[in-house]
């Protein structure tokens, strides 16, 4: 028995031994000391004096960006409504400002910091493609003071206290590279109307050029242009050299006769356009407007291809396979290869009367297998020249564009051929197709295997308004 209350004893020690080291360990916690808490008040304003400034030039930032992000999407609208060839910014000589408050965008025309009070995307051509540029101040007073190319738009062009008569004095009397003449839009009522044109005599108040926004060509990537053809400026003369019956009704020997006319308002037969073919050229190739169909519009190019060499038609001598000699010397959509030419596929040929057969047998349809461009049609001729006469003498006196180049105009027809091939089988004679004849200026038909005298002449297809007015 006293062993066990020896045992006891020691275990009733040894609790209050721990009780008593928890005891202390408790007593030996505490809160911060002042000079723990003036540390972490120092640190915390260390921590705001570097914060703020970061903060504020981040908000700053964000702001400019957003500003610089609003004027590119503005360009960016100015840029569709240019490609819709609506506005005619084909002058190389010309600096055209279009207000930003002309412009549709999903996000409005309102800066960051408030309205745009005044604010325009310049626009000049170079013959080839355009090039854009910013100029801007809203009702903050902030903007960009300089006609700044959109290559070198960004955040550290933007400056402050601005106002609407800094930019409009700017924006009347200053002209962007060598571009002497400005042009301002006024659509306040979407007239589309240019409202004012000054010409500057002080060339050096010019704003330079260099590294302007990106050239547009083609179509479909959004920095490119889809203009495919622009009104000419000049149009094509010869002189003509028939001595005994002259050249058309009313052109005798030695007068100049002139090709097609020039855009004046809605684009009409024989309106002479200077097109742009290739992907990376320039509008160099001459065509006349033939007319429309639906959307599309159908232009002729103003001469036969390779130099006036002629073809057959078929040269199986039968006439309801259609062209299928004479296309392969056509242009094909890797020579003619702008995305903006409607590459005519196959196609549904009828006869002259519009019907699916000749007196050979049903009319197949018919491939222009890679090509860019094909034949013109008996239907699409008399729809621009008149559809009575066509097989008299002089019945084309009045359409001469399509002429060019043929023996119409030359005393020894043999130097041109005499015209080019349509599409067009004749429905009753069955080898036979129908061509323009220059030196009789009408439409006949000849023999489909025919190798000498007729040529290939290209018609191509493109958007209304991808046609410049």
């Amino acid at each position: 028995m006293e062993k066990k209350k020896v045992v006891k004893k020691n275990i009733n020690k040894k609790t209050t031994v721990k009780k008593t080291v928890a005891k202390k360990k408790q007593t030996k916690k505490k809160g911060f000391t002042l000079i723990e808490l003036l540390a972490v008040i120092i640190i915390l304003g260390i921590l705001m004096i570097i914060a703020i400034p970061s903060v504020t030039k981040y908000i700053s930032d964000s702001r400019k960006s957003a500003y610089i992000d609003t004027a590119k999407e503005i360009i960016s609208g100015a840029r569709n409504l240019v490609n819709e060839g609506k506005l005619g910014m084909y002058d190389t000589n010309t600096t055209y400002y279009i207000p930003a408050s002309c412009i549709q965008t999903e996000n409005g025309t309102k800066s960051p910091y408030g309205e745009f009070t005044k604010a325009y995307v310049g626009v000049i051509y170079n013959g080839t493609g355009y090039k854009y540029y910013w100029i801007s101040v809203d009702d903050a007073g902030q903007g960009v003071a300089n006609i700044t190319p959109l290559d070198k738009l960004d955040t550290d062009n933007i400056v402050s206290d601005l106002t609407d008569s800094d930019i409009e004095n700017v924006v009347e009397s200053v002209g962007i590279g060598d571009r002497s003449e400005i042009k301002i839009l006024n659509c306040s009522n979407n007239s589309n109307t240019w409202d004012r044109e000054h010409h500057i005599d002080d060339t050096s108040n010019n704003a330079s050029e260099e590294n302007g926004g990106g050239s547009n060509s083609g179509s479909g990537s959004g920095t490119t242009s889809n203009i495919v053809c622009k009104p000419a400026t000049t149009l094509h003369t010869t002189t003509c050299e028939r001595v005994s019956n002259g050249c058309g009704a009313t052109i005798g020997n030695g007068n100049t006769i002139t090709y097609g006319t020039l855009v004046n308002g809605s684009p009409k037969a024989g309106d002479a356009y200077d097109c742009k073919v290739t992907s990376t050229g320039g509008y160099t190739e001459r065509f006349y407007y033939v007319g429309s169909s639906g959307e599309n519009s159908i232009l002729i190019y103003y001469t036969n291809m390779n130099d006036q060499t002629t073809y057959a038609y078929d040269s199986s001598n039968e006439n309801w396979h259609g062209p299928r000699t004479g296309y392969q010397y056509l242009p094909d959509t890797s020579t003619w290869n702008n995305p903006g030419l409607i590459a005519p596929g196959t196609r549904s040929i009828v006869e002259e009367n519009g019907n699916g057969s000749t007196n050979g047998g049903t009319i197949e349809s018919f491939t222009y297998t890679d090509k860019a461009a094909r034949f013109l049609t008996y239907q699409e001729l008399s729809s621009a020249c008149g559809s009575s006469g066509i097989s008299t003498t002089g019945y084309l006196n009045n359409c001469t564009w399509l002429m060019e180049n043929v023996g119409y105009y030359e005393k020894d027809s043999g130097t041109r051929s005499y015209g080019y091939w349509f599409e067009t089988p004749q429905s009753y004679y069955i080898h036979d197709a129908y061509y323009v004849h220059g030196d009789l200026r009408c439409v006949l038909d000849s023999n489909v295997h025919t190798t000498s005298g007729y040529g290939v002449r290209p018609v191509i297809t493109i958007k209304t308004s991808n046609l410049g007015q």
